[in-house]
Order: C-alpha cells, then structure tokens, then sequence
C-alpha cells in the first residue's frame, strides 16, 4: 500500500508541473447521443443486485508483481505490434470481408434500402489498387472510429427488426483510442480516409485524426516508461479548446523526468511528443496500475451503467469492449472481438456439453473472479465473484431474447446472475447465457 500511494502521488505532483504545455487533460464526460435516451429495462438482477463491484471484491485473487509484469510485457508486444511489421500482410479474404455487404439487403438508419450504387461508390473509394503502397507507422492523435468502408454513413441491416437496427452499425469496425499505433497501407481515393492495421482490426480512419511517426519518435514513445488513464472520458484540451476525448485504459509515454507526454502533429503531418498537463488529480498512474482491491473497484464501477455502443459506437463499449478496458489499465491485453477474447487467456475451460446447472457449477469451482471471462459466441462477460450460490457476471448487455424473437433492451452495462430476465413469462430459456456459455478464460 505504502509503494501504491507514494507512487501515485509522485506521478501527479511531477506531472502537475509541466507548466508550459498548452495541451491539457482534465475531467470530462462523454457526449450524451441516442444511446442515452433510448428505452432501456430492468430485470430483477439489475433491481435485486447492487451494480457495484465493492461487495465482490474481497473474492478477488490478485495478480502478484511477477504476474503483471509477465503480461504488462504481452502487453507491450501485442500493443505496439503495428510500429514492428513491414507489409500490411491481409490475406485476400481478410482485406475484402467487408464487401461481402454489397450482396446483401442493407439499410440506413431511417429505413431507406442501400442501394448497389451506394457500395459501389465506396469499394471504389477505397481504392485498394493502391493497397499497401505507404507501408509506414502512424498513430492515432484522438480518439476516432475504424470504419468497414471510407466513410461516415451507417450500414443496418433491416431495422424494423429486433436487434438489427440502431445501435448495430456494421460499417463500425471499432473504436480507435487516442495513442493507437498503426500501420498505414493507404489513402482513400477522395483523400481523406487511410486504410490502416491497429493490434486488433483493420479499417479506414479519418486522415485528420493520425500522424505518421519516424524512427526517432518511436523510440521516444517506445520508451518502457508509461502512464494510463485510470478515469473514463477525459478530456483532451489544446489551447482550451476540446479536441478528444479519453478513453480509461489509453497509454502514454513518459520522459525521464516522469512527465506525461501527448502527440502532435506537425505542419509535415508527422507526429511530435510534447508535454501534457494535468489538471485533475487521480486521474492517470503509471501502467500497469496496480491490481488490488481498491483499484479494481475504481476501474470497475466506472464501467457499470454505461450504456451498450456497437463497436464502441459514439464513445460508448459493448460487451468485449468493457472487458478489454476493464484489463488494459491492469497491464492485460484482450483482443478486440469475444472470439478473439476467448484465446487471450492462461486457460481456457470449456463448457460445452453440459446442463445449465453444472455451468454454473463449474464457473464458481474454477473460475476467478476479477481474473476470468466467460465466453459464448456473441457475447463475452466478466465474471466477478459468487452471491447466494450463483456465479455473478459484469457485461455490457444488447438485452434479454424473448420467445417471439425480440428483445427486452437493457441496453448497458449491468451487474447480473447469468440468467438475467429468468422472471419474464416470456423469455426465451434455452437462449439464457447459463445455457449458451460456452467457456471459462481465466488469467
């Protein structure tokens, strides 16, 4: 405890001295958007059961020093892969999956059908016969989105359907975090979209939103001296102006003196490190933060109630994007997808075969809480610890599958039995996660 105080404190009294950077961080918030006010339900779970992580906490089993750094290494390969690759090296299927769209019934988000003019405008947009012709590294200089095709425009599938309109945009890939490398492969045909590779997906992201780095920035950020947000949705200032937001779980490099350092982008659009100042206090520590009780709480209650965002859709998570950040500021790197989440781990425990009861057997004897994700196809959940004899999971939940097809939409982040809407005369039994798990992943 001694080391984590005065660790933190020395990180906020030398970066609250950087006097002279004009680029801020201070307390923020996320842009309110439809994802707010859309209707959302309860269930009993989410009545019966207090959406805080404290009272698990004390079932934790916690990282030692050696575990963490074990990962934080993982971590630091898997994170700034994109900065150690020569060709962007998609398989054709991988480089084209996105245009298997163009063949199929697609809509915009008031209904209007997508037409086969539309996709051909954009497959032609996106100019793939200049396809891997930069090969250079770059990074994000805010936080951005991954899009399947170069542009803004939405892709639904028919959304007068439960669960097939707003928020499940599929021409959104991801989001991008402020201080993602990337590897860049090249320009859309209008110039303004780059097609790039992050460690975790591929896609176009908007050109004003990156810099290309050098050799000589590189090795300044790649530096094995970091910081990470430890509060979710900062704000990044330039001159008092917003320019980003800022995601918990994004990295940043220090100098030799423990200042934190942000990317700018020059005339020449190349990317230079400069101070940062911060404005609030408890706001970043260095990376890995350390993984005890109290810290799992700070990251973890910061995560509930947070409404679901297809694709992490206007600044928001879904289901592997709460999982991912909830061990990121830990030092643990998670993939992007569930599927991919699913092989991230130490162990995996399969599931398969058996009856509802003995998964949830088996989910409180081997998993741990705070150390293990359960994973069916589709969905992936943190799993927090036991209550009342049944395993209690954390997940950012689309809703509850009725037996007529449709959703009772909760819509967010929730704390839940793994059999959330268990009550509803309606609800379809054979679709409840303790059901369709699939597997234990445990780190």
């Amino acid at each position: 405890m001694i080391r984590k105080i005065s660790y933190n404190l020395s990180l906020v009294v030398t970066l609250s001295t950087s006097l002279f950077a004009d680029m801020s961080i201070e307390i923020g918030k996320r842009f309110q958007s439809q994802l707010d006010t859309m209707t959302k339900y309860h269930v009993d779970d989410t009545k019966n059961i207090e959406q805080d992580v404290t009272q698990f906490v004390s079932q934790a089993t916690l990282f030692t020093p050696e575990e963490q750094e074990q990962y934080q290494h993982i971590f630091k390969q898997r994170f700034f892969e994109p900065w150690h690759i020569y060709e962007m090296g998609l398989s054709s299927k991988d480089k084209y999956w996105q245009f298997k769209y163009a063949k199929q019934e697609t809509y915009k988000k008031e209904g209007e059908k997508i037409s086969a003019s539309w996709y051909q405008e954009y497959i032609e947009k996106s100019n793939f016969g200049a396809y891997d012709t930069l090969r250079t590294p770059a990074i994000t200089i805010a936080h951005t989105d991954l899009k399947l095709f170069p542009t803004e425009e939405e892709i639904y599938y028919d959304p007068s359907k439960s669960g097939q309109g707003f928020p499940f945009d599929y021409n959104q890939n991801s989001a991008v975090y402020l201080h993602t490398p990337l590897f860049v492969s090249h320009y859309s045909l209008d110039g303004e979209w780059i097609f790039v590779k992050t460690a975790f997906a591929n896609g176009w992201v908007k050109k004003k939103d990156i810099a290309f780095v050098d050799d000589e920035f590189k090795t300044k950020f790649e530096n094995n001296k970091y910081a990470v947000t430890t509060k979710d949705n900062l704000n990044l200032k330039d001159d008092g102006q917003i320019i980003s937001i800022i995601k918990m779980g994004t990295i940043f490099p220090m100098n030799g003196t423990s200042k934190l350092l942000i990317t700018k982008k020059n005339a020449k659009g190349y990317g230079e490190l400069k101070n940062v100042k911060i404005r609030d206090d408890d706001i970043v520590a260095y990376h890995p933060y350390d993984f005890t009780r109290e810290n799992i709480i700070k990251i973890g209650n910061q995560l509930i109630n947070e409404p679901y965002g297809w694709g992490g859709k206007l600044q928001a998570r879904d289901c592997s994007a709460l999982t991912r950040d909830f061990f990121a500021p830990f030092g643990v790197y998670l993939s992007r997808n569930s599927s991919q989440q699913s092989r991230d781990g130490k162990s995996f425990i399969s599931l398969k075969g058996l009856t509802a009861q003995e998964k949830k057997d088996m989910i409180v004897q081997y998993a741990k809480p705070f150390r293990s994700i359960l994973f069916v196809p589709g969905h992936i959940v943190l799993y927090v610890g036991v209550k009342n004899g049944e395993p209690i999971i954390m997940h950012n939940y689309w809703g509850v599958r009725k037996c007529n097809g449709d959703k009772c939409v909760i819509g967010r982040s929730i704390i839940s039995t793994t059999e959330p809407g268990r009550e509803m005369i309606d609800v379809k039994t054979e679709s409840m996660l303790s059901n369709t798990l699939q597997a234990i992943v445990n780190f």
